[in-house]
């Protein structure tokens, strides 16, 4: 008979987490077990998404460019591997995974000596007692005696022998009890031997690692974390969340949880890898950040060196325009985040369930089955029913409707986490400030003029109170992947960093000053801020109507200051422009379309070579039946260096900025996931194109296939494809032949 080895494994970790005082099985609420056991989701069935059906640029008011340049063809994230994001902390310093060494126990490197002078005479003589050939128990009556004096004999006592020690209580008294640690000795006193870290003599009681991944987004990683560790999610604290589609590296902090433990569990996820582990003080808190390290390959670069040199000279000197990018937005037209957020604004409490709730295109089939079923028969018993999970911003909102029915909207909507609620209406705002901004640049170009708003440098903190920032849900015990609830794209490899939430202190909100004729010459574009709407913020004279006008179509006013305080906005401000930071480019060549262009942090760290040092220069082509590929009596000068040319950037950006927009302003084109697919496939064409014709085309003796079998080659067989020039291709190589077929099909 077989046994589930995986599921007893599982069950009794669960039962050791009740034991502990974690997650109970109560009648009517589902375990522990079911909301985090399903983290990674590796069973849930999904299907493609309708690339052509996402949100373009011009949808959220994205039309403008600083640069005078044309712009060029590239290709943006061909791969996860063409985008790193590495968190810069608030010392500038830059998050690099370089080590996994687990640091010492500053305690071990402490002499006997320097502890002798932490306890008092009579102490230290029954403790020598330990460092005799046969010691016995000691006893020593710590009553009066403090914690940290306390933690000091137990030290001392380890370094003398092979002990185990306790504090037990007696009466009135409290005594430390220190016997010899003796395996066979089934007589003695049952005393657990301790093997936890002294963590004040660490430096800290928290555990500050490096976490470095790829194809999970933060939350993913540290649901899975929490469970190799037994611990909740919201028992890690990181300074913002990085999306699944790069390779990213950030800090996280963890409270008195050793590092080898975790790097044990950081072993068991497959794309993620932990490191340079250190003792702190405090904990990470959201927003300690000051922005992000990017790497970034642009494919298929169609320009020339000289033209591509001009382009990251005008980035570099002017900028480009710091709009909320589409992953503000998420990947649905008929249902943005913006229009959740407005409805919110607008008091409509039902419309924006309905909304949340609305069949769309959907990767989880699961998740459209349930949306579908609401949306045709409004009946939330039959929907939920069929949710396997119900940590979800749907499954919260259906069991409210379950309960109240449409009786209390507000306080289903109330069930949703406040950060995701927020991010709703702090999309709408984004989406104001978008249009609003290109208009503006539109109307008067890249020139200061009176009325514009600048930080207020005599008592003004400009990096504070942009509302818009990324939303964690770290701060919720059940919500896993935001992905699932907001109809966003998942977060942002872009730079964007954790709400502070500072929006309603006084002392922290920043005041502004309008340009008038005398100040203009002492300011640029770059020093200009544009509002988001709020009942707090300074309006441009020249801007006011343009909100009031803007707000007015969603039955909405500047004045965004609702009955419901939840909903209130106060407004934030937003430089319209942003220069990135220790900016650095290089055009390399190289041969296949999936060659590695950037090394990850963990590729550096284990020495891989670099991408560009690769020694290989062949050409990798494909023999299929039915084609083959045109000859060509200058090959060996035309791929030497290789046939495709990538632009890589490095640059720094601050923590509310997205590096699409920086994108988007070198290549003047739309950075959405429907133009960069495109491109690929217009790559993909192209290139079979220039290098195959079918044999249709060409006599049947027009080719010739000869084998020949070498000593030197002699577990592998190369095949030369001889055309009327005499001139030879070898096949060096056969990968991913399916797709080549199906293209060439």
């Amino acid at each position: 008979m077989s046994t589930n080895t995986d599921g007893n494994n599982k069950n009794r970790y669960f039962r050791g987490s009740r034991r502990r005082g974690g997650y109970q099985n109560k009648p009517g609420r589902r375990s522990f077990k079911r909301t985090l056991d399903r983290s990674p989701r590796e069973n849930v069935k999904r299907s493609k998404l309708d690339i052509g059906s996402r949100l373009k640029e011009s949808d959220i008011g994205i039309t403008e460019y600083i640069g005078k340049h044309l712009g060029f063809s590239a290709i943006i994230k061909e791969r996860y591997n063409d985008f790193h994001v590495n968190e810069i902390d608030l010392n500038g310093q830059v998050a690099k995974l370089t080590h996994q060494d687990i640091p010492r126990n500053p305690s071990d490197d402490e002499s006997i000596e320097d502890l002798k002078e932490l306890v008092s005479p009579t102490i230290w003589n029954q403790l020598q007692t330990l460092g005799k050939e046969n010691p016995s128990s000691v006893e020593i009556d710590v009553t009066n005696i403090d914690k940290v004096e306390r933690r000091t004999i137990h030290t001392i006592a380890k370094k003398l022998a092979n002990v185990v020690s306790q504090t037990v209580d007696k009466g009135d008294k409290k005594f430390l009890t220190i016997v010899p640690n003796s395996k066979n000795d089934t007589n003695g006193p049952k005393i657990r031997k301790d093997k936890r870290i002294d963590w004040s003599r660490c430096g800290g009681d928290y555990c500050h690692f490096l976490l470095h991944k790829v194809n999970m987004d933060t939350i993913s990683v540290v649901n899975q974390l929490a469970v190799s560790l037994r611990l909740q999610p919201n028992n890690f604290c990181y300074a913002g969340t990085k999306d699944r589609r790069a390779w990213t590296t950030q800090w996280i902090s963890l409270r008195k949880v050793e590092p080898h433990n975790i790097l044990r569990a950081g072993k068991s996820i497959r794309g993620a890898y932990v490191g340079n582990f250190k003792y702190a003080k405090d904990s990470l808190k959201l927003g300690m950040l000051s922005g992000n390290q990017f790497r970034i390959a642009l494919r298929n670069a169609c320009e020339t060196d000289e033209k591509i040199e001009q382009v990251m000279k005008s980035l570099q000197d002017n900028g480009f325009i710091n709009y909320y990018g589409l992953q503000r937005f998420g990947s649905v037209p008929t249902i943005p985040t913006h229009e959740i957020g407005k409805c919110l604004l607008q008091g409509k409490w039902h419309e924006t369930i309905e909304l949340i709730l609305k069949p769309r295109p959907e990767k989880d089939n699961e998740l459209a089955e349930v949306r579908r079923i609401y949306a045709e028969s409004k009946d939330a018993r039959a929907a939920y029913a069929k949710l396997k999970r119900i940590d979800t911003i749907e499954a919260r909102l259906l069991k409210g409707l379950q309960i109240s029915g449409d009786k209390n909207p507000l306080g289903i909507l109330d069930s949703i986490p406040r950060n995701i609620r927020l991010m709703y209406i702090h999309a709408y705002q984004s989406f104001v400030w978008n249009h609003i901004v290109s208009k503006r640049i539109k109307q008067f170009g890249t020139e200061v003029v009176v009325g514009d708003l600048v930080y207020d440098k005599r008592n003004c903190k400009e990096t504070i109170n942009d509302e818009s920032m990324d939303y964690p849900l770290n701060d919720n015990k059940d919500i896993k992947d935001n992905t699932d609830i907001t109809c966003v794209e998942e977060k942002d490899i872009e730079s964007t960093s954790n709400e502070v939430n500072k929006e309603n202190s006084e002392q922290d909100f920043p005041t502004v000053k309008i340009l008038t004729e005398e100040d203009l010459s002492n300011y640029t574009l770059a020093d200009v801020v544009m509002p988001q709407p709020g009942w707090k913020v300074t309006y441009p004279p020249y801007a006011k109507a343009w909100y009031d006008e803007f707000l007015a179509k969603d039955g909405l006013t500047t004045d965004l200051r609702q009955n419901n305080k939840k909903y209130s906005l106060s407004g934030a401000y937003r430089n319209i422009l942003e220069i990135p930071t220790n900016l650095s480019w290089k055009i390399m060549h190289y041969e296949n379309k999936h060659d590695d262009l950037i090394l990850s942090d963990i590729d550096e760290m284990r020495k891989h070579t670099s991408p560009q040092d690769k020694s290989s220069k062949s050409i990798t082509f494909t023999f299929i039946r039915n084609i083959y590929f045109k000859n060509n009596s200058n090959y060996n000068d035309l791929f030497s260096d290789g046939k495709n040319k990538a632009l890589i950037i490095e640059m720094c950006l601050k923590s509310s900025s997205y590096a699409t927009m920086a994108l988007r302003e070198i290549l003047k084109n739309d950075t959405s996931a429907e133009t960069q697919a495109a491109l690929s496939a217009a790559y993909d064409v192209d290139n079979i194109k220039s290098n195959v014709i079918t044999i249709d085309e060409c006599s049947s003796e027009d080719l010739e296939i000869e084998k020949d079998h070498t000593e030197k080659n002699s577990d592998k067989c190369q095949e030369e494809v001889n055309v009327k020039t005499n001139e030879t291709i070898k096949i060096n190589d056969i990968e991913n032949i399916s797709e080549t077929c199906q293209i060439i099909k």
